[in-house]
């Protein structure tokens, strides 16, 4: 099984966005809340003697709900779902951002996710 498919495994039917999680773009006219996640970058741990068995994958997700509080809560959610999880990982940054456009509230959260 994947990274990604790790983590949709991990985040799916945990949180209110329940089985709406995608890969890089939602549908349109998806049921709100629901969150994105794409493989932002990816690279093998090598050393002098060559590689270890070890990626490191820079994961991001994004949380988007109707309202600012529930994308919020969502993305805490996730937070502690990463927090447990078996593969290794820590936040590097997240952002709010609300994209008037679509009158939708983000939480983007960036994780390094080490893996083999």
């Amino acid at each position: 099984m994947s990274m990604q498919e790790l983590f949709v495994a991990l985040v799916q039917n945990a949180t209110d966005a329940q089985d709406r999680v995608y890969p890089q773009i939602a549908p349109d006219n998806v049921e709100r809340p629901y969150i994105v996640y794409q493989r932002v970058t990816q690279n093998v741990e090598n050393v002098l003697s060559g590689r270890t068995g070890l990626t490191n994958t820079r994961l991001q997700v994004d949380v988007y709900a109707s309202t600012y509080a529930q994308a919020q809560q969502i993305a805490t959610v996730v937070a502690g779902l990463m927090d447990g999880w078996a593969l290794p990982n820590v936040q590097i940054l997240a952002q709010d951002i609300y994209e008037s456009d679509v009158k939708l509230h983000r939480v983007m959260a960036d994780y390094s996710i080490w893996h083999t």
